[in-house]
């Protein structure tokens, strides 16, 4: 071979040795970064930002790996947007800035590119809490001409108002937007800020689209609790004419079946808890607390402790071990305890009326109990005690007992402050707050030793595990 020949040959050899190098760090290293990160925008698109993470990480650490092995490889460049968006959109900002800025410093690099390079910075603007820097870069790309890009920069951009607590602005970003999971963050937003109006037309939005998450319960619960029911009503029956799936119908009525319960309407209780409890699978939590709270009601509507008895015999033996339903049948067991004590003073079944009233909330029960003893022990220095706390619970009939506790029992303490004048001087305004306090301890005693008898029969009934 003469000496061209061979310089031929080696010029050859090593265009071949370069190609054959330059090819292998495109298809080991950026090709599939590239592949991982077609994977990470596509879960954008979808609004599957959790998937896309991983996609994200994987693409950051293949190019990475070429970075490390070709450094002054002519696809560096390449590599280098590939590392830094990947890392910025997997949460990995302190590797991811540095990458980015490098990238945006080089020249020959696409708008598309540089526009989703910087959209990453300002992701991590708002990660690291500056928000104000991340809404400036992001205002001048909520317009990109790629259209995914302009739409995580309006994303990104309201999660940056969403931060400054500038909830205006992030209406104005999202626009008619559908955009997964941020309208929740922004309902989670309002609901701090306790903006109850917007917060129902958020989820009348979510609601109509059939997007249901568990947020949505706790926000109908906020938004009843803060006095906003009828919006909280609105937002339900939304869902219930979207017929989102049965069970989270059923958390929903629930929540406001449970307001209604502590609001004391038992009416709207029954509508909500009925609903809660046939929408909601038969062994389900929700079907079992609603369940609990129906036997509730049905106590809260008797007036005799028999009544009530009868009430908790029908309540299915799972639905009882639930903590709510303790709770209201050991209170109950306290007020069974007082009212059925052999007592001639009168002073226990008195005190069974204040429990039934103020612990159970039972107003029914408790006026049956004070209107018992006024009639059946009227001698007892609480019986004017009685008419007057039954009066206060049933105003229909408080101007006839409290004439009648002026006529009857015109000496008693009550008698004189109907009058107006003061009781301290009457016997019974010291004799009986002693009686009662004296009844009361004994009692309390008693039913405190049944309840942990009754609180061991779970336990004891558990087989132990080997």
């Amino acid at each position: 071979m003469t000496g061209r020949g061979r310089a031929i040959w080696r010029a050859l050899l090593w265009s071949g040795a370069w190609l054959t190098g330059t090819g292998c760090v495109y298809y080991n290293g950026v090709y599939n970064a590239q592949s991982a990160a077609k994977a990470g925008d596509a879960r954008l698109r979808r609004d599957q930002d959790e998937q896309a993470i991983a996609q994200f990480q994987l693409s950051a650490e293949r190019a990475e790996s070429v970075l490390a092995r070709f450094p002054t490889s002519n696809w560096r460049t390449r590599a280098l947007y590939l590392a830094g968006r990947g890392a910025s959109l997997s949460g990995n900002c302190e590797k991811g800035t540095p990458r980015l800025l490098d990238f945006l410093s080089s020249g020959g690099t696409g708008v598309a590119d540089r526009d989703r390079a910087r959209v990453a910075l300002a992701v991590c603007d708002v990660r690291l809490s500056r928000v104000a820097e991340a809404r400036r870069r992001l205002d001048s790309l909520v317009a990109a001409p790629d259209a995914e890009t302009a739409r995580q920069a309006r994303l990104w951009a309201a999660r940056a108002a969403l931060a400054q607590g500038d909830l205006d602005a992030v209406s104005g970003y999202l626009g008619r937007l559908e955009a997964g999971v941020l309208p929740w963050e922004f309902i989670n937003a309002s609901l701090a800020a306790r903006d109850y109006t917007r917060v129902e037309s958020l989820l009348v939005v979510r609601a109509r689209r059939g997007d249901f998450r568990d947020d949505a319960v706790r926000a109908v619960r906020d938004m009843a609790g803060a006095g906003s029911v009828a919006g909280a009503e609105r937002v339900v029956q939304v869902y219930d004419a979207i017929r989102v799936r049965d069970v989270a119908r059923g958390a929903l009525h629930y929540a406001l079946g449970d307001h209604w319960v502590r609001a004391g309407d038992d009416s709207l209780a029954l509508v909500h808890l009925n609903a809660a409890r046939e929408l909601g699978a038969r062994d389900s939590v929700v079907a079992r607390e609603s369940a609990a709270r129906l036997a509730y009601v049905a106590l809260r509507r008797t007036t005799t402790v028999p009544e009530a008895d009868g009430v908790l015999a029908r309540v299915d033996s799972v639905v009882a071990r639930t903590p709510y339903a303790r709770r209201f049948g050991e209170q109950f067991l306290l007020v069974r305890l007082l009212a059925t004590q052999a007592d001639p003073t009168g002073a226990a079944l008195y005190l069974a009326g204040e429990v039934a009233r103020d612990s159970l909330r039972a107003p029914l029960l408790a006026t049956g109990l004070f209107t018992r003893l006024a009639r059946e022990q009227s001698a007892s220095p609480l019986a004017p005690h009685a008419w007057y706390a039954a009066s206060l619970l049933r105003p229909d009939s408080a101007e006839l007992w409290r004439r009648r506790v002026l006529a009857e029992f015109g000496f008693s303490a009550v008698a004189a402050r109907l009058r107006g004048e003061d009781p301290a001087t009457l016997p019974d305004y010291v004799a009986t707050p002693e009686l009662l306090r004296f009844t009361w301890t004994d009692a309390v005693r008693l039913w405190a030793d049944s309840v942990r008898k009754l609180r061991a029969l779970p336990r004891a009934a558990t087989p132990s595990t080997p």
